[in-house]
C-alpha cells in the first residue's frame, strides 16, 4: 500500500484506511462506514491523476523512441504500450468487480443505502469457496504483476498482500495466517469492501508509474539528456617549471546516467569506465606508439580517428599527434668502446618514458643478455662493429652503434716462492732458488672493465737453464709453478734461467676458456 514514490496525500489516506480497516472489527457506528465513502471518493481522484501522469509517461516515451530503430528503443516504446494497455484492461475488470459489489448491494451507485449497508453480502461474494469473484480478482492481480515484469525486466512486489507480507500483521495472532481475500474482506461491510478495491487500483497505478519509469529509462538510450555536468579544465602541459607561466583551457562538459556511448579508436571499440571525480563516462585509448620517420626536430606525425556513438548518432574527429624521438642514454661498465668476445656490462635507459620504460632488445654482431633490472644487459661482441636495437613494449625505439676493440694482451710476470716479483735486472740468487713462478697479468683497464673476463692461465711453457749460449737443462711445464730444486746445485752466477711461454688462455664471462695469440713471449731471469 505504501510506497516509497508515494505522495502524502496517498500516505495519509492509506493510514487512514488501515485505521478503518481495524475498526471494523469493532461494531463501529454508521460514521465509520461514512469515513470509507470518503476515502472511496479521495482515492477515485488520485486514480484520476495517476491516470492522466501515466498517459503523459506513455507518450514522453514515444516521443523520445522517435524514429529510432535500434532494438532496444523500440522494444521499451513497445512493451511501454503493452503496459499501458495491461493497465487499462486491468482497472476494467477491477472497476466491473465494483459494479458487481453495488449489484449484490441491490444498488448501481455509492448512495447513503449502500454506505449504511452492513450485510456482509459483499463480503460473502468475495470470499465464499463456491463464488469466483474473489478467485478471479486474486488472480487478475497475480497475473498482472507477472505480466509487468516480463515486460520491464524489473521486479514488482505481489498486490494480494496477505498479512505475512505486511510487517504491520506479520506477527499479529489474530491475522497472520489469513490469506489475502479473508484478511481483506472477512466481515467486511460493502463501502468497506468498495474502498479496498479502489485501494488496490491506486496501487496498480503505482506500479504502472514504476514500469513505465523503468521503460522510458531503456527508450532514452537514443536521447542526448544530460543530467551530469561538471566543468573541466584542460592544462597546456601537466609539467612547468618554476618561474613559468601555468596555461590551461577550462570548459563545461556533460554526460547522461542513462546512457553508455560507445567509444571508439580506428574503428576498435574501447573499454568505458566512468571517471571517479565526475562520473562522466569516458573510453579509455591506450596503445604503444610506433616511432620513426622523424624530422630534423626529432618529431614524427601521428593520427588516429576517435568516434564516440550515442544512439543513432556518432560523432568522428581526427586526432593528430606527434612522436618524439626517445632520448636513449648508455651507460657502460667500461669504456664506450667494447671488448671482443667479452661480457661487456651495458645499462641502456630512456629516461622521457619513465616506469613505462619496458625494454627488449637485439643485437647484429653480439649477443645480448638481458640483466636483472630494465636496461641492464651483458654485450657479447663477436665482431668489430656492435649494432644493438633497444624496443620498448614492442615499439622500437633506437639503435644504439658501439666500436669493439680487441683484448689487451696480458702482461707475464715472474714471482719467486714468496709471491715478489723477481727482479729482472740484478736476477736471484742461484743456491736459495727452489722454484718461480710465471703469471699472466692482465691490463689494469682490461681487469677494472671487465674483471669477468680478465683471468689468465699459463697452460705450457718450455724453461731452460743457460749458461752463455749453451742450454744446461730443460723442462716443458704444463701449469704456472716451476719446480727448480734439482736444477739449485747446477747454478752458477752469470747463468740464466730462460722461460718461454707456448700456450695460454683466458677463462670467458661464460665460463669458456679461449686461447690467447702470443707471439714468442720469452722471461730471461739471472743468476747470481
Amino acid at each position: 500500500m505504501a510506497g516509497k514514490k508515494e505522495t502524502p496525500r496517498q500516505k495519509m489516506i492509506g493510514m487512514m484506511y488501515l485505521v478503518l480497516t481495524a475498526l471494523l472489527a469493532l461494531n463501529v457506528s454508521n460514521a465509520v462506514l461514512e469515513k470509507f465513502a470518503i476515502i472511496d471518493a479521495t482515492l477515485g481522484q488520485v486514480i484520476e491523476e495517476t491516470q492522466k501522469k501515466n498517459a503523459d509517461a506513455l507518450a514522453a516515451i514515444i516521443k523520445e523512441a522517435g524514429q529510432s530503430q535500434r532494438p532496444e528503443v523500440v522494444r521499451a516504446k513497445e512493451n511501454a504500450q503493452k503496459v499501458r494497455e495491461l493497465t487499462q484492461s486491468t482497472i476494467k475488470s477491477i472497476e466491473d468487480l465494483k459494479l458487481k459489489m453495488l449489484a449484490t448491494s441491490n444498488t448501481d451507485q455509492v448512495n447513503e443505502a449502500f454506505i449504511n449497508d452492513h450485510s456482509m453480502k459483499v463480503a460473502t461474494m468475495m470470499i465464499a469457496p463456491k463464488s469466483p469473484e474473489g478467485k478471479n480478482f486474486q488472480k487478475l492481480l497475480e497475473n498482472y504483476v507477472a505480466e509487468l515484469e516480463k515486460l520491464t525486466g524489473k521486479k514488482f512486489p505481489t498486490l494480494a498482500k496477505a498479512p505475512k507480507d505486511m510487517p504491520l500483521f506479520a506477527n499479529d495472532d489474530d491475522h497472520k495466517s489469513k490469506d489475502f481475500l479473508t484478511f481483506n474482506f472477512e466481515n467486511t461491510p460493502p463501502i468497506a469492501a468498495r474502498a479496498t478495491v479502489t485501494q488496490i487500483e491506486t496501487d496498480i497505478l503505482k506500479y504502472e508509474n514504476d514500469a513505465l519509469e523503468e521503460l522510458a529509462r531503456q527508450a532514452g538510450a537514443n536521447r542526448l539528456s544530460f543530467d551530469n555536468i561538471v566543468p573541466m579544465v584542460r592544462p597546456e602541459a601537466s609539467v612547468v617549471a618554476a618561474g613559468a607561466k601555468y596555461k590551461a583551457s577550462m570548459f563545461i562538459t556533460a554526460s547522461s546516467s542513462a546512457i553508455t556511448p560507445d567509444f571508439y579508436k580506428d574503428g576498435e571499440k574501447l573499454p568505458v569506465v566512468d571517471d571517479p571525480m565526475s562520473g562522466v563516462k569516458m573510453g579509455v585509448i591506450e596503445f604503444p606508439v610506433q616511432g620513426g620517420g622523424y624530422d630534423k626536430d626529432g618529431l614524427a606525425k601521428r593520427s588516429f580517428t576517435a568516434k564516440i556513438a550515442l544512439a543513432d548518432t556518432s560523432y568522428t574527429q581526427t586526432i593528430e599527434y606527434y612522436v618524439a624521438k626517445p632520448v636513449v642514454r648508455v651507460t657502460t661498465g667500461n669504456a664506450p668502446t667494447l671488448y671482443m668476445n667479452c661480457g661487456n656490462s651495458v645499462f641502456i635507459e630512456c629516461p622521457t618514458l619513465g616506469t613505462n620504460y619496458n625494454p627488449s632488445f637485439s643485437a647484429s654482431g653480439a649477443t645480448v643478455i638481458k640483466g636483472d633490472e630494465p636496461g641492464r644487459v651483458t654485450i657479447i661482441p663477436n665482431q668489430r662493429k656492435v649494432t644493438v636495437a633497444v624496443s620498448s613494449g614492442g615499439v622500437a625505439l633506437d639503435n644504439v652503434v658501439f666500436d669493439v676493440k680487441p683484448i689487451p694482451r696480458p702482461r707475464f710476470v715472474a714471482k719467486d716462492n714468496s709471491g715478489r716479483d723477481v727482479d729482472m735486472k740484478n736476477g736471484v740468487k742461484g743456491t736459495s732458488l727452489t722454484g718461480l713462478r710465471i703469471v699472466a697479468e692482465p691490463d689494469e683497464n682490461f681487469k677494472r672493465e671487465v674483471p669477468k673476463d680478465a683471468v689468465y692461465r699459463i697452460r705450457s711453457m718450455e724453461v731452460i737453464h743457460a749458461r752463455g749460449t749453451q742450454p744446461v737443462k730443460r723442462m716443458t711445464a704444463s701449469n704456472e709453478v716451476l719446480d727448480l730444486g734439482s736444477w739449485r746445485s747446477g747454478f752458477k752466477p752469470g747463468d740464466q734461467i730462460v722461460v718461454e711461454i707456448k700456450t695460454v688462455t683466458r677463462r670467458t664471462y661464460q665460463g669458456q676458456d679461449e686461447k690467447v695469440d702470443i707471439t714468442s713471449e720469452i722471461l730471461r731471469i739471472p743468476i747470481q
